[in-house]
């Protein structure tokens, strides 16, 4: 065969050419891999679950609810969301610095007691759920004490200890040891028997048998235990700053109230409930890494 010429050889390559380009995508398959492409980097949202949603839709409503009542009430007695949140900041920058130093009053006295409760609370009601006799015999006193209000033993507190700290931290703990003692029983005497079986069968040890049998089964109702002593604790912490040394948020909460200073006072009930939900946030987060989803149990709150 002839060799091709030159010009032949060019006339060949240029129609190669064409042909590649018409088989590139047009604008309407360039769009489609662009929304593709779009959709594939919003897939995170689509992950979200729904309940992240309704409750980012519920915040403007309770925004506006707020600031209805803020207009129905009185004047001066009740902040709306701007004036109580322009509050808070102005509060936060404050010189002499009063609301930073009773926020952190607050949150050792709180964590100090609600830790102090985690460290009786759970190996106290892991002993009652296990050896039942001492569990039943124990029951009506530990039922009466959960049922006793704290506020009702202050006067003894403040007379055995004094209106320090430590008294501040034992209110705490009084008010959140018996949810988390609870909680922990009856997880505990709740374990499946055939596991226990079969923990017998095999020799375990003690420890195994805590490990692998009573621990997984019993930190659901441990978890939701320290959900509600978060809880009991922050209405403790609040109370304990009004009936003993007058310190933390609870002295800026009495003497914003008393002197009609509502969008400061709004602000500091906006703190304690923030500290709640923060506090709850991170032990439900620690719920979700810490017990498989087939296991986990959820309050309805």
């Amino acid at each position: 065969m002839a060799p091709l010429s030159c010009h032949r050889r060019g006339h060949i390559r240029s129609m190669t050419r064409k042909i590649q380009k018409s088989r590139r995508p047009g604008w309407l398959a360039r769009a489609r891999g662009e929304i593709r492409r779009a959709a594939a980097d919003l897939d995170w949202i689509a992950r979200i679950p729904a309940y992240i949603w309704l409750r980012l839709a519920l915040l403007p409503a309770l925004l506006w609810g707020w600031s209805a009542l803020a207009g129905l009430a009185p004047a001066g007695f009740v902040a709306g969301p701007y004036l109580t949140i322009r509050a808070f900041f102005l509060l936060l920058m404050d010189d002499r610095q009063d609301f930073p130093l009773a926020i952190w009053s607050t949150v050792s006295v709180y964590f100090g007691g609600l830790g102090l409760a985690a460290l009786v609370g759970i190996p106290l009601g892991y002993l009652l759920g296990r050896f039942r006799t001492l569990g039943r015999t124990s029951a009506p006193y530990l039922h009466g004490l959960a049922a006793t209000p704290v506020v009702a033993l202050i006067p003894l507190i403040i007379l055995l200890v004094g209106l320090d700290c430590q008294a501040k931290v034992l209110i705490v703990f009084l008010a959140a040891v018996m949810p988390v003692t609870i909680n922990t029983q009856a997880g505990v005497q709740a374990t499946d028997p055939d596991l226990l079986e079969m923990a017998r069968a095999y020799a375990l040890t003690r420890g195994a048998r805590l490990r692998h049998v009573y621990a997984p089964s019993a930190l659901p109702s441990v978890m939701a235990g320290l959900r509600l002593a978060a809880m009991a604790g922050l209405v403790a912490s609040a109370i304990a700053d009004l009936y003993t040394a007058m310190t933390g948020l609870g002295a800026l909460l009495q003497g914003f109230g008393n002197s009609y200073r509502m969008d400061s006072y709004f602000a500091v009930v906006l703190t304690y409930s923030a500290i709640g939900a923060l506090t709850t946030g991170f032990l439900t987060w620690a719920e979700r890494r810490l017990i498989p989803p087939a296991h986990r149990q959820r309050l309805t709150y």
